[in-house]
Protein backbone atom coordinates (compact mmCIF):
# COMPACT_ATOMS: atom_id res chain seq x y z
CA UNK A 1 0.00 0.00 0.00
CA UNK A 2 1.01 3.05 -0.89
CA UNK A 3 0.66 6.08 1.94
CA UNK A 4 0.18 9.54 0.54
CA UNK A 5 2.19 11.61 3.23
CA UNK A 6 4.52 14.83 2.60
CA UNK A 7 7.57 15.25 4.82
CA UNK A 8 8.58 18.58 6.35
CA UNK A 9 11.96 19.51 4.61
CA UNK A 10 12.66 21.48 8.49
CA UNK A 11 12.13 18.87 10.33
CA UNK A 12 11.22 15.58 8.37
CA UNK A 13 7.74 14.67 10.15
CA UNK A 14 5.16 12.85 7.92
CA UNK A 15 2.34 14.58 7.74
CA UNK A 16 -0.75 14.24 5.93
CA UNK A 17 -0.37 15.08 1.79
CA UNK A 18 -3.73 17.87 2.35
CA UNK A 19 -1.79 19.63 4.99
CA UNK A 20 -0.34 23.32 4.39
CA UNK A 21 1.89 23.21 7.43
CA UNK A 22 4.01 21.05 9.10
CA UNK A 23 1.86 19.35 12.40
CA UNK A 24 5.10 19.34 14.28
CA UNK A 25 7.31 22.34 13.82
CA UNK A 26 4.16 24.43 12.08
CA UNK A 27 6.34 26.00 9.21
CA UNK A 28 4.33 26.19 5.20
CA UNK A 29 5.38 23.85 2.60
CA UNK A 30 4.81 27.24 -0.01
CA UNK A 31 8.89 27.48 0.47
CA UNK A 32 9.55 23.91 0.18
CA UNK A 33 7.07 24.01 -3.76
CA UNK A 34 8.96 26.77 -4.50
CA UNK A 35 12.37 25.52 -4.54
CA UNK A 36 10.85 22.38 -6.22
CA UNK A 37 9.82 24.59 -8.76
CA UNK A 38 12.86 26.05 -9.44
CA UNK A 39 14.88 22.80 -9.42
CA UNK A 40 12.10 22.03 -12.45
CA UNK A 41 12.48 25.59 -14.14
CA UNK A 42 16.59 24.76 -13.79
CA UNK A 43 15.77 21.26 -15.19
CA UNK A 44 13.87 21.71 -18.41
CA UNK A 45 16.48 23.94 -20.08
CA UNK A 46 19.16 21.32 -19.17
CA UNK A 47 16.68 18.38 -21.33
CA UNK A 48 16.27 20.83 -24.31
CA UNK A 49 19.28 21.40 -24.75
CA UNK A 50 20.36 17.71 -24.39
CA UNK A 51 17.29 17.11 -27.22
CA UNK A 52 18.50 20.10 -29.06
CA UNK A 53 22.22 18.43 -28.78
CA UNK A 54 20.53 15.20 -29.60
CA UNK A 55 19.15 16.26 -32.84
CA UNK A 56 22.19 18.46 -34.07
CA UNK A 57 24.09 15.07 -33.66
CA UNK A 58 21.42 13.41 -35.68
CA UNK A 59 21.43 15.92 -38.46
CA UNK A 60 25.69 16.23 -38.83
CA UNK A 61 25.31 12.21 -39.56
CA UNK A 62 23.05 12.58 -41.87
CA UNK A 63 24.92 15.56 -43.63
CA UNK A 64 27.89 13.73 -43.53
CA UNK A 65 26.43 10.34 -45.00
CA UNK A 66 25.00 12.46 -47.66
CA UNK A 67 28.29 14.24 -48.69
CA UNK A 68 29.92 10.49 -48.38
CA UNK A 69 27.20 9.86 -51.34
CA UNK A 70 28.08 12.96 -53.22
CA UNK A 71 32.27 11.98 -52.84
CA UNK A 72 31.40 8.14 -54.08
CA UNK A 73 29.26 9.29 -56.85
CA UNK A 74 31.81 12.07 -58.08
CA UNK A 75 34.79 9.27 -57.64
CA UNK A 76 32.74 6.90 -60.41
CA UNK A 77 31.69 10.26 -62.37
CA UNK A 78 35.63 10.58 -62.95
CA UNK A 79 36.64 6.93 -62.91
CA UNK A 80 34.00 6.87 -65.84
CA UNK A 81 35.04 9.83 -67.75
CA UNK A 82 39.01 8.66 -67.27
CA UNK A 83 37.98 5.47 -69.24
CA UNK A 84 36.37 7.67 -72.07
CA UNK A 85 39.35 10.11 -72.24
CA UNK A 86 42.29 6.67 -72.39
CA UNK A 87 39.76 4.80 -75.11
CA UNK A 88 39.46 7.90 -77.18
CA UNK A 89 43.27 8.19 -77.09
CA UNK A 90 43.53 4.98 -77.89
CA UNK A 91 41.33 5.67 -80.67
CA UNK A 92 43.27 8.72 -81.82
CA UNK A 93 46.65 6.64 -81.74
CA UNK A 94 45.40 4.10 -84.08
CA UNK A 95 44.09 6.80 -86.32
CA UNK A 96 47.61 8.43 -86.32
CA UNK A 97 48.70 4.94 -87.05
CA UNK A 98 46.70 4.14 -89.90
CA UNK A 99 47.39 7.36 -91.48
CA UNK A 100 50.82 7.00 -91.19
CA UNK A 101 50.79 3.78 -93.03
CA UNK A 102 48.35 5.07 -95.80
CA UNK A 103 51.04 7.64 -96.06
CA UNK A 104 54.25 4.91 -96.33
CA UNK A 105 52.18 2.96 -98.34
CA UNK A 106 51.24 6.21 -100.92
CA UNK A 107 55.32 7.28 -101.00
CA UNK A 108 56.10 3.75 -101.70
CA UNK A 109 53.50 4.24 -104.70
CA UNK A 110 54.97 7.16 -106.00
CA UNK A 111 58.61 5.57 -105.54
CA UNK A 112 57.42 2.86 -108.28
CA UNK A 113 55.68 5.46 -110.28
CA UNK A 114 58.82 7.80 -110.38
CA UNK A 115 60.77 4.45 -110.92
CA UNK A 116 58.87 3.80 -113.85
CA UNK A 117 58.49 7.18 -115.76
CA UNK A 118 62.99 7.05 -115.27
CA UNK A 119 62.06 3.68 -116.92
CA UNK A 120 59.70 4.49 -119.74
CA UNK A 121 62.22 7.64 -120.11
CA UNK A 122 65.27 5.58 -120.39
CA UNK A 123 63.23 3.33 -123.00
CA UNK A 124 62.26 6.38 -124.71
CA UNK A 125 65.88 7.17 -124.86
CA UNK A 126 66.85 4.41 -126.66
CA UNK A 127 64.33 4.60 -129.02
CA UNK A 128 65.16 7.65 -129.87
CA UNK A 129 69.16 6.79 -130.63
CA UNK A 130 67.30 3.77 -132.42
CA UNK A 131 65.15 6.12 -134.21
CA UNK A 132 68.51 8.44 -134.58
CA UNK A 133 70.68 5.36 -136.41
CA UNK A 134 67.59 4.76 -138.41
CA UNK A 135 67.47 8.44 -139.44
CA UNK A 136 70.96 8.43 -140.17
CA UNK A 137 70.84 5.36 -142.57
CA UNK A 138 67.20 6.42 -143.68
CA UNK A 139 66.96 9.55 -144.12
CA UNK A 140 64.69 9.53 -146.52
CA UNK A 141 62.30 6.88 -145.24
CA UNK A 142 62.62 9.08 -141.97
CA UNK A 143 61.64 12.27 -144.17
CA UNK A 144 58.65 10.68 -145.22
CA UNK A 145 57.11 9.04 -141.87
CA UNK A 146 58.66 11.74 -139.64
CA UNK A 147 55.29 13.50 -139.32
CA UNK A 148 53.17 10.69 -138.90
CA UNK A 149 55.89 8.85 -136.37
CA UNK A 150 55.85 12.68 -134.47
CA UNK A 151 51.54 12.28 -134.41
CA UNK A 152 52.29 8.72 -133.45
CA UNK A 153 54.74 9.59 -130.40
CA UNK A 154 52.32 12.76 -129.43
CA UNK A 155 49.37 10.17 -129.55
CA UNK A 156 51.27 7.78 -127.39
CA UNK A 157 52.60 10.34 -124.99
CA UNK A 158 49.28 11.75 -124.75
CA UNK A 159 47.70 8.01 -123.80
CA UNK A 160 49.98 7.63 -120.90
CA UNK A 161 49.24 10.60 -119.72
CA UNK A 162 45.94 10.50 -119.73
CA UNK A 163 46.76 6.60 -118.34
CA UNK A 164 49.30 8.08 -115.68
CA UNK A 165 46.35 10.92 -114.32
CA UNK A 166 43.83 7.64 -114.39
CA UNK A 167 45.92 6.01 -112.32
CA UNK A 168 46.87 8.69 -110.17
CA UNK A 169 42.99 9.77 -109.42
CA UNK A 170 42.10 5.83 -108.87
CA UNK A 171 44.69 5.97 -106.69
CA UNK A 172 43.47 9.57 -105.02
CA UNK A 173 40.03 8.16 -105.67
CA UNK A 174 40.89 5.28 -103.20
CA UNK A 175 42.71 6.93 -100.64
CA UNK A 176 40.17 9.01 -99.94
CA UNK A 177 37.79 6.03 -100.11
CA UNK A 178 40.09 4.32 -97.23
CA UNK A 179 40.00 7.49 -95.32
CA UNK A 180 36.66 8.13 -95.60
CA UNK A 181 35.65 4.37 -95.01
CA UNK A 182 38.22 4.39 -91.52
CA UNK A 183 37.09 7.41 -90.45
CA UNK A 184 33.52 5.99 -90.82
CA UNK A 185 34.48 2.81 -88.50
CA UNK A 186 36.09 5.26 -86.00
CA UNK A 187 33.33 7.24 -85.73
CA UNK A 188 30.80 3.95 -85.54
CA UNK A 189 33.52 2.34 -82.86
CA UNK A 190 33.35 5.73 -80.99
CA UNK A 191 29.33 5.73 -81.16
CA UNK A 192 29.38 2.40 -80.18
CA UNK A 193 31.50 2.71 -76.99
CA UNK A 194 29.25 5.70 -75.99
CA UNK A 195 26.30 4.01 -76.48
CA UNK A 196 28.01 1.23 -74.73
CA UNK A 197 28.89 3.62 -72.13
CA UNK A 198 25.50 4.69 -71.99
CA UNK A 199 23.65 1.47 -71.44
CA UNK A 200 25.93 0.68 -69.04
CA UNK A 201 25.19 3.61 -66.82
CA UNK A 202 21.36 3.50 -67.45
CA UNK A 203 21.95 0.02 -66.12
CA UNK A 204 23.45 1.06 -63.17
CA UNK A 205 21.10 3.65 -62.11
CA UNK A 206 18.22 1.10 -62.39
CA UNK A 207 19.96 -1.66 -60.25
CA UNK A 208 20.47 1.29 -57.86
CA UNK A 209 16.84 2.24 -58.24
CA UNK A 210 15.47 -1.46 -57.56
CA UNK A 211 17.79 -2.01 -54.58
CA UNK A 212 16.53 0.82 -53.10
CA UNK A 213 12.65 0.36 -54.03
CA UNK A 214 13.99 -2.85 -52.40
CA UNK A 215 15.12 -1.74 -49.10
CA UNK A 216 11.95 0.60 -48.80
CA UNK A 217 9.71 -1.90 -49.26
CA UNK A 218 11.60 -4.33 -46.60
CA UNK A 219 11.32 -1.63 -44.57
CA UNK A 220 7.54 -0.83 -45.21
CA UNK A 221 7.08 -4.70 -44.79
CA UNK A 222 9.19 -4.79 -41.04
CA UNK A 223 7.36 -1.65 -40.06
CA UNK A 224 3.86 -3.38 -40.87
CA UNK A 225 5.17 -6.58 -39.29
CA UNK A 226 5.98 -4.90 -36.23
CA UNK A 227 3.01 -2.60 -36.05
CA UNK A 228 0.90 -6.43 -36.19
CA UNK A 229 3.48 -7.85 -33.57
CA UNK A 230 2.24 -4.80 -31.21
CA UNK A 231 -1.48 -4.80 -31.79
CA UNK A 232 -1.25 -8.75 -31.43
CA UNK A 233 0.66 -8.04 -28.72
CA UNK A 234 -1.98 -5.69 -27.03
CA UNK A 235 -4.81 -7.83 -27.78
CA UNK A 236 -3.25 -10.60 -26.20
CA UNK A 237 -2.62 -8.56 -22.95
CA UNK A 238 -6.45 -7.01 -23.17
CA UNK A 239 -7.54 -10.55 -23.45
CA UNK A 240 -5.54 -11.71 -20.32
CA UNK A 241 -6.63 -8.62 -18.42
CA UNK A 242 -10.73 -9.51 -19.20
CA UNK A 243 -9.56 -13.09 -18.79
CA UNK A 244 -8.12 -12.16 -15.33
CA UNK A 245 -10.54 -10.10 -14.44
CA UNK A 246 -13.54 -12.70 -15.48
CA UNK A 247 -11.42 -14.97 -13.01
CA UNK A 248 -10.93 -12.94 -10.31
CA UNK A 249 -15.02 -12.25 -10.73
CA UNK A 250 -15.98 -15.68 -10.42
CA UNK A 251 -13.79 -16.69 -8.15
CA UNK A 252 -14.97 -13.85 -5.76
CA UNK A 253 -18.50 -14.74 -6.62
CA UNK A 254 -17.57 -18.46 -5.57
CA UNK A 255 -16.01 -17.65 -2.41
CA UNK A 256 -19.18 -15.52 -1.95
CA UNK A 257 -20.89 -18.69 -2.56
CA UNK A 258 -19.18 -20.69 -0.04
CA UNK A 259 -19.31 -18.18 2.85
CA UNK A 260 -23.41 -18.11 2.37
CA UNK A 261 -23.40 -22.29 2.52
CA UNK A 262 -20.47 -23.02 5.17
CA UNK A 263 -21.02 -21.47 8.75
CA UNK A 264 -18.54 -19.13 10.09
CA UNK A 265 -15.70 -20.39 12.54
CA UNK A 266 -16.47 -19.01 15.99
CA UNK A 267 -13.01 -19.78 16.75
CA UNK A 268 -11.19 -18.17 14.05
CA UNK A 269 -8.55 -16.24 14.92
CA UNK A 270 -7.84 -12.80 13.34
CA UNK A 271 -4.22 -12.86 14.49
CA UNK A 272 -1.25 -14.24 12.57
CA UNK A 273 2.78 -15.02 13.36
CA UNK A 274 4.80 -11.91 12.99
CA UNK A 275 6.87 -13.67 10.16
CA UNK A 276 3.55 -14.22 7.99
CA UNK A 277 2.46 -10.36 7.92
CA UNK A 278 2.74 -9.38 4.25
CA UNK A 279 5.06 -6.63 2.94
CA UNK A 280 3.02 -3.63 2.25
CA UNK A 281 3.95 -0.57 0.25
CA UNK A 282 3.74 2.68 0.71
CA UNK A 283 4.90 5.46 -1.75
CA UNK A 284 5.64 9.34 -0.40
CA UNK A 285 3.84 11.82 -2.71
CA UNK A 286 5.85 14.72 -3.99
CA UNK A 287 4.67 18.08 -4.18
CA UNK A 288 3.16 17.67 -7.81
CA UNK A 289 1.51 15.27 -6.93
CA UNK A 290 -0.22 16.73 -3.76
CA UNK A 291 -1.27 20.11 -6.04
CA UNK A 292 -2.80 18.15 -8.41
CA UNK A 293 -4.74 15.71 -6.23
CA UNK A 294 -5.70 17.90 -2.79
CA UNK A 295 -8.96 18.95 -2.47
CA UNK A 296 -9.93 16.13 -5.72
CA UNK A 297 -12.48 13.83 -3.59
CA UNK A 298 -14.90 15.31 -5.72
CA UNK A 299 -13.77 14.33 -8.53
CA UNK A 300 -12.26 11.35 -8.28
CA UNK A 301 -13.35 8.17 -10.69
CA UNK A 302 -13.35 4.65 -8.78
CA UNK A 303 -13.45 1.29 -10.33
CA UNK A 304 -16.95 -0.06 -11.31
CA UNK A 305 -18.79 -1.55 -8.12
CA UNK A 306 -18.02 -5.58 -8.00
CA UNK A 307 -22.33 -6.66 -8.19
CA UNK A 308 -23.31 -7.28 -4.28
CA UNK A 309 -23.85 -11.01 -3.65
CA UNK A 310 -27.50 -12.38 -3.13
CA UNK A 311 -28.86 -12.27 0.46
CA UNK A 312 -27.93 -15.79 2.73
CA UNK A 313 -30.38 -18.20 3.59
CA UNK A 314 -30.60 -18.22 7.45
CA UNK A 315 -28.23 -20.06 9.37
CA UNK A 316 -28.12 -21.04 12.87
CA UNK A 317 -24.79 -19.81 13.99
CA UNK A 318 -24.13 -16.22 14.49
CA UNK A 319 -24.31 -13.86 11.27
CA UNK A 320 -22.80 -11.01 9.74
CA UNK A 321 -24.91 -7.69 11.46
CA UNK A 322 -26.02 -4.98 9.12
CA UNK A 323 -24.76 -1.82 9.18
CA UNK A 324 -25.25 0.09 12.15
CA UNK A 325 -25.77 -3.16 13.82
CA UNK A 326 -22.27 -3.31 16.33
CA UNK A 327 -23.19 -6.41 17.95
CA UNK A 328 -19.89 -8.89 18.19
CA UNK A 329 -19.83 -11.06 14.25
CA UNK A 330 -18.23 -14.22 13.61
CA UNK A 331 -15.19 -12.91 11.81
CA UNK A 332 -13.31 -9.73 10.35
CA UNK A 333 -14.76 -10.91 7.11
CA UNK A 334 -18.04 -10.63 8.43
CA UNK A 335 -17.63 -7.33 10.37
CA UNK A 336 -16.11 -5.59 7.27
CA UNK A 337 -18.61 -7.54 4.69
CA UNK A 338 -21.02 -4.43 5.39
CA UNK A 339 -18.62 -1.59 3.99
CA UNK A 340 -18.20 -3.71 0.77
CA UNK A 341 -17.94 -1.21 -2.09
CA UNK A 342 -18.25 2.02 0.14
CA UNK A 343 -15.32 4.46 0.94
CA UNK A 344 -13.43 3.64 4.75
CA UNK A 345 -10.65 5.05 6.28
CA UNK A 346 -7.06 3.43 6.67
CA UNK A 347 -4.65 4.37 9.04
CA UNK A 348 -1.18 3.25 10.44
CA UNK A 349 -1.93 4.56 14.20
CA UNK A 350 -1.73 8.49 13.69
CA UNK A 351 -5.28 9.32 14.77
CA UNK A 352 -3.88 12.64 12.26
CA UNK A 353 -3.44 10.43 9.33
CA UNK A 354 -6.53 8.59 7.54
CA UNK A 355 -6.54 7.72 3.95
CA UNK A 356 -9.39 8.07 2.14
CA UNK A 357 -9.93 4.70 0.23
CA UNK A 358 -12.78 2.01 -1.26
CA UNK A 359 -13.17 -1.67 -0.11
CA UNK A 360 -13.19 -3.33 -3.11
CA UNK A 361 -14.03 -6.83 -2.53
CA UNK A 362 -13.99 -9.09 0.85
CA UNK A 363 -12.54 -12.67 1.04
CA UNK A 364 -12.25 -15.34 3.39
CA UNK A 365 -8.28 -14.61 3.95
CA UNK A 366 -7.60 -11.41 2.54
CA UNK A 367 -9.54 -7.94 1.36
CA UNK A 368 -8.73 -5.14 -1.10
CA UNK A 369 -9.06 -1.19 -1.24
CA UNK A 370 -8.44 1.04 -3.71
CA UNK A 371 -6.41 4.00 -3.50
CA UNK A 372 -8.63 6.85 -5.70
CA UNK A 373 -5.47 9.54 -5.70
CA UNK A 374 -2.83 7.19 -7.01
CA UNK A 375 -5.22 4.59 -8.77
CA UNK A 376 -3.45 1.63 -6.91
CA UNK A 377 -5.01 -1.69 -5.73
CA UNK A 378 -3.65 -3.11 -2.73
CA UNK A 379 -4.16 -6.61 -0.78
CA UNK A 380 -4.45 -6.72 2.80
CA UNK A 381 -4.54 -10.20 4.78
CA UNK A 382 -6.57 -10.12 8.34
CA UNK A 383 -3.58 -10.90 10.08
CA UNK A 384 -2.56 -7.58 9.78
CA UNK A 385 -5.68 -5.75 11.27
CA UNK A 386 -4.53 -4.19 14.66
CA UNK A 387 -7.75 -2.66 15.48
CA UNK A 388 -11.52 -2.13 13.24
CA UNK A 389 -13.24 1.25 14.77
CA UNK A 390 -17.14 2.25 13.77
CA UNK A 391 -19.32 4.50 14.58
CA UNK A 392 -22.60 4.76 13.57
CA UNK A 393 -22.10 9.14 12.88
CA UNK A 394 -18.96 8.72 11.28
CA UNK A 395 -15.33 8.86 12.36
CA UNK A 396 -13.17 11.52 11.31
CA UNK A 397 -8.96 12.61 11.76
CA UNK A 398 -7.41 13.93 14.99
CA UNK A 399 -6.12 17.07 14.70
CA UNK A 400 -6.35 20.89 12.63
CA UNK A 401 -6.58 18.84 9.26
CA UNK A 402 -9.77 18.82 7.45
CA UNK A 403 -10.70 15.33 6.73
CA UNK A 404 -13.58 13.22 5.44
CA UNK A 405 -16.09 11.07 7.64
CA UNK A 406 -16.01 7.30 7.30
CA UNK A 407 -18.57 4.95 8.22
CA UNK A 408 -15.16 2.49 9.86
CA UNK A 409 -11.47 3.33 10.63
CA UNK A 410 -9.31 0.36 9.97
CA UNK A 411 -6.12 0.10 12.10
CA UNK A 412 -2.76 -1.33 10.65
CA UNK A 413 0.95 -1.52 11.52
CA UNK A 414 3.08 0.72 10.22
CA UNK A 415 5.60 -1.38 7.78
CA UNK A 416 9.69 -1.27 8.82
CA UNK A 417 10.01 0.48 5.81
CA UNK A 418 7.29 2.80 5.68
CA UNK A 419 9.14 6.52 5.60
CA UNK A 420 8.76 8.84 8.18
Amino acid sequence: MKVKTITCPNCGHANNFLAEECSQCGIHFSRYYEELEKAEALRRPIEEQEKAEALRREQEEKERREAEARRREEEEKAEALRREQEEQARLEAEARQREEEERQRLEEERRRQEEEEQRLEEERRREAQKRADILRRQKEELEKAEALKRQQEEEEQAEALRRQQEEEEKAEAERRQREEEEKAEALKREEEERERLEAEALQREEEERQRLEEERRQKEEEEAEARRREQEEQERLDAEAQQREAEEQQRIAEEHLRAEEEPPDLEAKNETAPDEIPEIEIEELDSAAIDEQAGAFDFIEYPPEPPLPSDPPAADGPVESPPGDYRPAASLEARLRHYEGRMIGLTYGDPAEIQNVKLMAISSDHFQVFYPISRHVVSFAYGVIVSITENAEGLSAVGPDISPVFPVVVELPRPFFHNL
